[in-house]
């Protein structure tokens, strides 16, 4: 289990709808995050006029994945400014802009992180990434870099406490799972053959992971709960899940689940409950029993 770690959120107009800022504590960064319709009142906020990063984002006018964009500057404010005139980035709705509140990110600082936060986007398939070009910067110290490394693995912390997950790959919690004893590390297994489902999944950090190799089936029932129907189309847009034929589909990266029920619809493609689909590796005990006898 790893260590625990505190976050700091500040409602900064008194409401959940507004402008909020976070911070982990002991950590430098300082993040402000709100919808566009706020813009105005952020730009005059002090954080804005440091050196950072900032992302934009959005739902998509094409396709099911959301539409980002990272950007850097010496003065956040007058770079969003500039976003919000421009009506080829009207697909934004969201802004968070990352600094430093000892202010020791400089320009070569951001310009590696704005390089790495959109490799990372990339890699993490789980939006559209607005970047025409795709900047690598990498003329840094050698303890530069490890300082921003650092940073930016803070940043992939703090982000999906504040509702962005664009950068989260569940291998990473696999990874550190796997790391754990064998006897701590328990397997779910759900197959149907008349289906051509055939999956595995693990718990890490959370979440419940269904394992690359998995399978599903493309048939959608009319109860197919719209929010995971559009997680499995961001998954085929995205590459993360591949057809193998006109009924089937296979996961070719570990996708994440807030829960049992959540991964089984998503390879039924209809109503289910995941506490009694699930079954323990080598047995034949439900997830859901497998549980109560940890309580």
């Amino acid at each position: 289990m790893g260590k625990g770690r505190s976050v700091r959120l500040y409602l900064a107009e008194g409401s959940a709808t507004g402008i909020l800022t976070a911070e982990i504590i002991n950590w430098t960064g300082h993040a402000l995050a709100g919808p566009r319709t706020r813009l105005e009142v952020a730009l005059k906020r002090e954080e804005m006029f440091r050196t950072g990063v900032y992302l934009l984002y959005g739902d998509s006018l094409e396709g099911d994945l959301p539409s980002v964009y990272v950007g850097e500057g010496d003065s956040i404010a007058a770079r969003i400014r500039i976003h919000a005139q421009d009506d080829e980035k009207d697909y934004w709705d969201r802004f968070v802009a990352i600094t430093s509140k000892d202010l020791n990110l400089t320009k070569a600082h951001v310009r590696y992180l704005e390089s790495r936060l959109i490799v990372l986007l990339r890699e993490a398939k789980k939006c559209s990434l607005q970047n025409k070009t795709e900047p690598v910067f990498e003329r840094l110290p050698e303890a530069d870099i490890s300082d921003m490394e650092t940073f930016l693995e803070e940043i992939q912390l703090l982000l999906p406490v504040i509702g962005i997950d664009f950068l989260r790959r569940p291998q990473m919690a696999v990874a550190q799972q796997s790391k754990e004893s064998s006897s701590q590390t328990v397997t779910f297994f759900l197959t149907n053959a008349n289906k051509g489902i055939s999956a595995r999944a693990v718990e890490a950090e959370g979440e419940f992971i269904v394992l690359t190799g998995s399978t599903g089936s493309l048939n959608v029932s009319p109860s197919f709960h719209e929010r995971i129907r559009l997680v499995r189309e961001q998954a085929l847009e995205s590459g993360r899940a591949v057809r193998t034929d006109d009924h089937n589909f296979r996961l070719v990266e570990d996708l994440a689940f807030s829960s049992p029920s959540a991964a089984a619809v998503f390879l039924f493609g209809t109503s289910r409950n995941g506490r009694t689909d699930w079954l323990v590796s080598g047995s034949s005990e439900t997830y859901s029993t497998f549980k109560e006898r940890q309580l």
